[in-house]
């Protein structure tokens, strides 16, 4: 793509894509092996400086660059009353539809295809693991794989910068884990996932995106899910990803402040950022867990669980503000990052957007 991009927000959407859109923009969203915004090239920090403005939930995809380069000048994409983007003042508009998100769990509908396109193997020498299909595994010079079978026969696998691969790990592609992550012993990361920066895995994962510094070390399983950033899943904490009866999954809507179909078969969780879960926890397919919540059950708690919720269920109840900012303080420093300036005002805005939620 040639032009320059300025990517602006469309409040409804962000709202809608909640809780991952709660402590960041809809372009700081992960999927395959980088943010959405980082794949846009030429991207500029004003519109008066760019030759295109484009709706941030776009999916930066290469069909969409050969599609938005041959945007006319006032013109500008339309589809059923979204603007998508726009060159100029946009005067005109075309009846274009092109790819975006609308809702969370749309993000792992594309995990294959970002992850198929952005990774080109490295062909390393295997030492003491088995390659399947080396031509199509990248591993960084500073990366560590002991004794691990890496299976890219299916689709490519990238290992990043200071990534720790422990010994029986099993990574079957397409699968990315980014800079500074690392699998526990006899971790098993299956197709489509991506393990972002700083997260520390084990179990058995299977089509899911981390993002940056959250943690499921140990054994448990985790399908078809989303986990949000400093977040902590403890041991044995598991996920359902498909129903008994085999029908489409409903997920909480944050925009229709109820259950809507997402017309999927296998649907895990979307889990917010600061999440933990106490040991043994297990969570029922199409769970929604809003940011700032530290839970545990003895059986299902419910499929909705509401930002700054407290306790083992069935006893719920709401997250004492400063300790819920207390324990987001201890993960970021644990994880060795900056406390942001806004922490306290943004998790004041969840806090009152879901107050009525918890009560």
């Amino acid at each position: 793509m040639q032009l320059s991009v300025y990517l602006f927000e469309d409040q409804a959407i962000k709202a809608a894509l909640q809780p991952l859109t709660q402590h960041r923009k809809v372009a700081e969203l992960w999927v395959g092996t980088s943010t959405l915004e980082n794949k846009w090239p030429h991207q500029v920090s004003t519109p008066e400086n760019a030759d295109i403005q484009v709706m941030s939930s776009l999916l930066p995809l290469p069909s969409t660059f050969e599609i938005l380069d041959q945007l006319p000048a006032d013109t500008s994409y339309v589809y059923q009353g979204q603007i998508l983007a726009r060159r100029g003042k946009g005067t005109s508009s075309i009846e274009r539809y092109l790819p975006f998100l609308k809702h969370p769990e749309e993000l792992l509908n594309f995990q294959s295809e970002f992850l198929r396109a952005e990774i080109k193997g490295n062909n390393p020498t295997p030492g003491n693991n088995t390659f399947i299909c080396s031509e199509e595994i990248y591993i960084y010079p500073s990366a560590s794989v002991k004794g691990s079978i890496l299976d890219a026969s299916q689709g490519p696998i990238y290992i990043g910068e200071r990534v720790n691969i422990q010994i029986g790990t099993l990574i079957q592609g397409p699968a990315a884990l980014l800079k500074d992550a690392t699998t526990n012993i006899g971790a098993k990361i299956r197709p489509n996932t991506t393990i972002g920066p700083g997260c520390k895995v084990g179990g058995e994962i299977n089509h899911c995106i981390f993002f940056p510094f959250s943690n499921k070390a140990h054994d448990g399983y985790l399908g078809n899910s989303i986990v949000g950033s400093f977040s902590n899943l403890g041991a044995l904490t598991n996920g359902s990803n498909l129903r008994n009866d085999i029908q489409s999954v409903s997920l909480y809507d944050y925009a229709l402040k109820s259950p809507r179909n997402t017309g999927l078969k296998s649907v895990g969780q979307i889990i917010g950022d600061f999440v933990t879960t106490g040991v043994s926890t297990s969570f029922n397919t199409g769970t929604v867990i809003g940011s700032h919540c530290n839970v545990s059950s003895i059986g299902f708690p419910p499929r909705y669980i509401p930002s700054f919720s407290f306790g083992e269920y069935p006893e719920l109840r709401a997250f004492d503000f400063e300790k819920a900012y207390a324990a987001a303080c201890a993960w970021i420093t644990l994880k060795n990052q900056q406390i942001p300036e806004n922490l306290r005002q943004s998790m004041e805005e969840i806090w009152k957007a879901d107050t009525s939620f918890r009560n």
